[in-house]
């Protein structure tokens, strides 16, 4: 195919050769047909040896400058020869031959020929150097291609897996500084921490989060915002349907037309362990690759865990801790079917603190620990996030402290009863 800058120039595919019976076939019909022409129009002097231009060198000159000097060259001789048969049957009139204007033919279209030649040769190293450097540059926008791809898959691939929800969890302790009072609401350096946290592990562009006066949205109380700031409009339809459900909604599973309209792509409750909500967490913009539900689960989870530890972080008591976690778990298992797994450990009333204080140098960093009073026994609970079964009994063989004889007592999440954690008092 000719390029763009290419066109209005011929050009030569230098590796298809050039078919030579089209040009001589040309080049005979050109010069008979010059010759037929001459006779036709001057019967009496039809290669114009008297006076006037001598027409029939345009079959040389022209065959000259399409085809090259061989082709001129033989056009050439081919009118000397009729011009010689013209003179012996005196259908032109002349005293002699006319080696001068023989000679001036010849010289024409050798030199139409050579000229065509040359530019020829010219043309087809261009062409030849051109379809060389079209080669690597193909090569080299396939090679880019592929590196581009390469580079996405692997940006996605890293964003999907490197934060966890589990590392997301255990970081958010670090991340976070409780506010102490369980009663007030958040502050609003809280929740710009919370939401630069959850912006970096979800690869958040632009969102925010606005507060709540009287359960009602306050559009003019933006607390946090990360990215470029933007008006919040409270007929949005997925805000609407967060704040109806009390889940999180996404644009895609609202209605058909909101992706037609300039909404929200997320609307994300902040809500505690209590089930009340703080405050909403709105996303305008993410990256594609961010966009799907895995990355959007685990916005939601880390924002709720966020506000718990937020607001019950510093509780006084590590009972009311493991009921604030535990609430969160339970929840976390309700809406997003993540498995948790809880250790029932009763103990000794004299070897309790013992156990207690080696099994809280064993939890890991976000599992919770508290002794109390359970039907009238002393009983240490272990609570175990992002734990099934299984993987519970894998960290029971690890703990050092039942090589005693201690026989604890793990229950899924899915069998434990609400209510019996909630009722545990203080030992």
């Amino acid at each position: 195919m000719k390029k763009p800058w290419l066109e209005g120039i011929e050009t030569i595919d230098v590796n298809k050769p050039a078919t030579a019976w089209g040009g001589w076939l040309e080049t005979l019909g050109l010069t008979a047909l010059v010759v037929g022409i001459s006779f036709v129009t001057q019967q009496d002097d039809p290669f114009r040896l008297g006076e006037g231009f001598p027409w029939p060198i345009m079959a040389p000159l022209l065959a000259g400058l399409r085809y090259g000097f061989a082709y001129g060259f033989v056009s050439a001789l081919l009118i000397l020869a009729t011009l010689g048969v013209a003179i012996n049957q005196q259908w032109q009139i002349t005293s002699g031959f006319p080696l001068p204007w023989s000679i001036g033919v010849v010289v024409v279209a050798m030199v139409a020929g050579e000229f065509r030649d040359m530019w020829g040769r010219r043309l087809h190293r261009l062409e030849g150097a051109y379809q060389y450097r079209a080669e690597r540059l193909e090569e080299f926008t396939r090679s880019y291609q592929l590196l581009r791809l390469s580079h996405d898959r692997l940006e996605q691939t890293v964003a999907n897996s490197g934060f966890s929800l589990r590392e997301g969890t255990m970081r958010l302790q670090a991340a976070l500084e409780p506010m102490g009072d369980s009663i007030c609401r958040l502050s609003p350096s809280a929740y710009q921490q919370l939401l630069d946290f959850v912006a970096e592990y979800g690869a958040l562009t632009q969102a925010c989060i606005v507060g709540l006066s009287a359960d009602r949205l306050d559009t003019a109380s933006v607390l946090a915002g990360a990215g470029e700031s933007f008006p919040v409009d409270d007929t949005d339809p997925v805000l609407r349907r967060a704040l109806e459900t009390g889940e999180p909604a996404v644009i895609n599973l609202v209605n058909e037309y909101a992706t037609e309209q300039d909404s929200l792509l997320a609307a994300i409750p902040l809500a505690d362990s209590t089930g009340e909500i703080q405050a909403l967490l709105l996303v305008r913009s993410m990256p594609f690759f961010a966009f799907h539900e895995d990355n959007l689960k685990l916005i939601a989870v880390l924002a709720a865990h966020g506000v718990d530890h937020l607001r019950f972080g510093t509780a006084a008591s590590s009972t009311a801790r493991f009921a604030a976690g535990f609430e969160r778990v339970h929840q976390d298992f309700l809406r997003f079917k993540l498995d948790a797994t809880l250790l029932r450990l009763p103990a000794l009333p004299g070897d309790a603190q013992r156990v207690y204080e080696k099994l809280r140098s064993a939890v890991r960093a976000i599992d919770l620990i508290c002794m109390a009073s359970d039907e009238g026994q002393t009983v240490i609970w272990v609570l175990l996030p992002l734990t099934d079964i299984g993987q519970a009994r894998a960290w029971l063989q690890r703990v050092d402290s039942f090589s005693e004889g201690l026989a604890g007592e793990l229950i899924a999440i899915a069998d434990i009863d609400p209510q019996r954690v909630r009722s545990l008092e203080p030992h």
